[in-house]
């Protein structure tokens, strides 16, 4: 969770400089190549939230924080489930289920705060599209929050907006079963909602930051995450097998899906499709939508005996001591036993062992280093040392991240990109093959290990 890219440190870069007592940042303050360019900060609050757990408890803060999370946001799909089919074993068998599809992307991450606030926001949607309580200014927080914790908080427009427009589809083809007072609180929060995602940072410059990288094919081409996902690779298979269950029981279920939940289980299963990383979005809206076709009434009497037993289970464990109970032995496992030492920045992925060399022997000059490094080094080195560049591909774009592909690939003119640049020294992963072209360009090895070297230019 905490190694798989280099997006973590970078955020908690950001989570740092605002606990240090700064407003987030709407420039870019980390590169040198970027300084001063605009940006739009708006993941800054999950960067407080996960620099504030590793103050706590160093990087198994961040692990027990992300844990929570997911925990949270399926325990809330499993008991809204429970409540509106009156079963247990068929909801706790899709949310298992979406849970395992979503663990495709499980690293710590803002869009972890997302599922969260997903989840909830689904259940106050349908409790509004279904005529219950959901007051309107439950929305305008959630989205308040959200927006200034991660960019997807455009997902909430989208359950919204789809939820309207099955209002509509219902309104002129069965008219007689709508209530118009729905159609009226649907209309208000997505008004309300609108107004209140200008309410961060940078106002509405942080949607043109979203829809920019979105509407950028040379990005989203060169991100994994954000390519369609390759089913011949197993990993997927879960997701695939997902996809195909849910079409084969909304055949042969004979409820009518409300229009709604059509529109919204339709609208993430396409946009898993187009990107592998909205399986975050599926593995949640999916087994939302499908316990919607069960009811208690349904379940075969073989099952009606397990049915009872986790019933019997659930009511036993009711209460708030179960949850500090656990949440108590997972942090006295990681703290005494050996899963707590794996759960750590590894040198093996980020120049920790180099990043410390720095800091007692810190180099002149402007740096060049690779992407998934740029944000520890902004980390760990921010303010005294800048870095060329890092994970935050949307602030960078298409012109410098292919100079910067053009230097790592050793492609015609990859030195004028350091000269423009003023490059003075590199800190690069060991045995890559611009490590060897700069030393035969004169460069000097004044640091390695077995992660990282560091190359100066022209040094005695």
């Amino acid at each position: 969770m905490l190694n798989a890219d280099g997006d973590l440190p970078h955020h908690m870069a950001v989570g740092k400089y605002v606990l240090q007592g700064h407003l987030p940042p709407i420039i870019d303050i980390f590169s040198y190549t970027r300084n001063g360019v605009p940006i739009a900060p708006h993941k800054w609050l999950s960067g407080v939230f996960f620099y504030l757990a590793y103050l706590v408890f160093d990087e198994r803060g961040i692990v027990i924080l992300s844990a929570l999370l997911l925990a949270l946001t399926f325990a809330l799909i499993y008991s809204d489930g429970v409540k509106r089919s009156g079963t247990r074993l068929p909801v706790f068998f899709l949310v298992a289920w979406g849970a395992a599809v979503t663990s495709l992307h499980w690293i710590s991450r803002p869009h972890l705060f997302t599922m969260l606030l997903f989840a909830i926001w689904l259940i106050l949607n349908e409790r509004l599209a279904s005529g219950k309580k959901a007051p309107i200014w439950y929305f305008a927080v959630l989205m308040l929050l959200w927006n200034n914790i991660h960019g997807e908080f455009i997902a909430g427009f989208l359950v919204t907006g789809a939820t309207l427009a099955g209002w509509l589809w219902e309104y002129f083809f069965d008219r007689a079963n709508v209530d118009v007072k729905v159609g009226k609180r649907l209309g208000i929060v997505l008004a309300a909602i609108t107004f209140v995602t200008l309410v961060n940072p940078v106002s509405f410059r942080a949607l043109f930051t979203v829809t920019n990288w979105l509407g950028n094919d040379y990005l989203m081409s060169h991100t994994n995450e954000t390519i369609p996902p390759n089913f011949a690779d197993p990993a997927f298979i879960i997701l695939l097998a997902l996809l195909v269950f849910s079409i084969f029981l909304l055949v042969i279920k004979r409820e009518r899906l409300p229009a709604r939940m059509a529109l919204i289980l339709a609208g993430f299963s396409a946009m898993v499709l187009l990107s592998a990383r909205n399986v975050h979005f599926y593995g949640v809206v999916a087994p939302f939508v499908l316990v919607s076709v069960f009811s208690k009434q349904q379940v075969v009497s073989l099952l009606r005996r397990f049915e009872g037993l986790l019933e019997k289970i659930e009511g036993q464990i009711r209460g708030i001591y179960w949850p500090i109970f656990t949440v108590i032995i997972g942090i006295i496992l990681l703290a005494v036993t050996p899963l707590g030492k794996i759960e750590h920045f590894s040198p093996t992925f980020f120049p920790i062992q180099a990043t410390e060399w720095l800091k007692v022997n810190p180099q002149e000059g402007n740096m060049f280093n690779t992407f998934d490094w740029g944000g520890y080094l902004s980390l760990e080195l921010f303010p005294k040392q800048l870095v060329f560049i890092d994970s935050q591909g949307d602030v960078y774009g298409e012109a410098f991240i292919r100079e910067y592909e053009q230097v790592i690939n050793l492609e015609d003119g990859w030195q004028d990109i350091l000269t423009k640049n003023n490059v003075k020294w590199a800190l690069i992963p060991k045995g890559w093959d611009l490590s060897a072209a700069l030393i035969d360009a004169g460069w000097k090895e004044v640091y390695q290990d077995d992660t990282a070297v560091i190359l100066v230019q022209g040094k005695k």
